[in-house]
């Protein structure tokens, strides 16, 4: 166990370990996703395959990601099989994208994470705010990373619009390495940090500086719109030569929420503050008497935009409560009439067997 834990293996971990059916298995951690394969640190690096149950019969969001610890079995032909997945101590997810009410992991047990905006077309303030959403409901630390500063004449204007989240913020050129130290300030040895950011905004060029070696392939914005192509296409765990790890991940084009609006009311917990102001429990905060939010509005307490942006993930995650609460129920009447099939075909065996 020892040797794992430069893999971030802890005392957490390990009481986990012992609340498993471990027998015949050892710990593991999963440090590359390519689609139909997986690798694993054991602490040595092997390929692995999933069990049976765990590729045929478990929810898509249970199965193993990058990041996670499982147990794993050594076949006697050398092959090692992944049975059951650690429970996480935290996980990166969104919505997938599409109709679908569906949870996509990208990767679980993370300690930190860098999120990059380019200071060009990429630049969005309102994409931080639902990257920081999905990080603070799993108490994820938030690092913003300003990405490509030799672009810009105007810094300050750029953060100044970041003033609101008091989060540190790292101004960064990665093709020239400038503020790559600051970033490694950052992860301390143990910890997992991830890069998460749109396509194009850096994170391939920036994996290769902070582990000093080409590991990931880049590729040039378009000057035109400064729109990137996805670079990494799988994600994958890389060792820091000062110690700690770092995940690259494929850019991200629509990061679709995955949450309840509770999590949000704790998010934006200015707005939920004034909404327990209001006169009335059952505000809507349009022309009701007594309503603060549209005071705070009126007075300039509350800026529209950052409303605006509430109401918004507000009714995305509402959206997405109705819609899950549906498909769990169209799951559940599937399994009540698979176990009214079973039996009545149990029932009509039972009676073939006395007649």
């Amino acid at each position: 166990m020892d040797q794992l834990s430069n893999f971030g293996w802890t005392h957490e971990f390990s009481q986990k370990w012992e609340n498993l059916d471990h027998i015949g298995t050892q710990p593991a951690r999963v440090v590359a996703d390519f689609g139909t394969s997986l690798k694993i640190a054991m602490p040595e690096i092997v390929t692995a395959e999933l069990s049976g149950k765990l590729a045929h019969y478990t929810d898509r969001e249970n199965v193993p990601k990058v990041g996670d610890w499982v147990a794993v079995r050594l076949s006697d032909n050398g092959y090692a099989v992944i049975e059951e997945v650690i429970p996480r101590r935290s996980e990166i997810a969104r919505k997938v994208a599409g109709n679908r009410t569906v949870k996509q992991v990208i990767a679980a047990n993370i300690d930190i994470a860098f999120v990059l905006l380019a200071l060009d077309n990429d630049f969005s303030v309102e994409r931080l705010k639902r990257f920081l959403y999905q990080l603070s409901i799993n108490n994820i630390e938030p690092v913003i990373v300003l990405n490509k500063a030799d672009k810009t004449d105007d810094l300050g204007g750029f953060t100044d619009q970041l003033n609101q989240f008091d989060l540190p913020i790292v101004i960064l050129t990665a093709t020239t390495g400038s503020g790559v130290e600051e970033i490694i300030k950052f992860i301390r040895p143990g910890q997992t940090a991830i890069l998460l950011g749109s396509s194009g905004v850096g994170k391939s060029t920036l994996t290769n500086q902070l582990l000093g070696r080409d590991a990931q392939t880049t590729q040039a914005v378009r000057e035109s719109d400064d729109t990137g192509k996805h670079t990494t296409v799988h994600r994958e765990l890389f060792m820091l030569p000062g110690g700690g790890m770092l995940i690259d991940t494929p850019g991200i084009r629509e990061l679709q929420l995955w949450g309840t609006e509770e999590d949000l009311d704790d998010n934006y917990d200015d707005i939920a503050e004034l909404i327990s102001q209001c006169k009335y429990p059952t505000c809507q905060h349009g022309s009701e008497p007594g309503c603060a939010i549209q005071y705070a509005l009126h007075s300039g307490a509350l800026e529209s935009a950052h409303y605006a942006s509430y109401l918004k993930m507000k009714s995305e995650l509402s959206g997405l409560k109705v819609k899950h609460t549906e498909r769990i129920r169209l799951k559940n009447r599937k399994t009540r009439k698979n176990i009214n099939r079973q039996a009545r075909d149990d029932l009509r065996d039972a009676r073939e067997e006395m007649s």
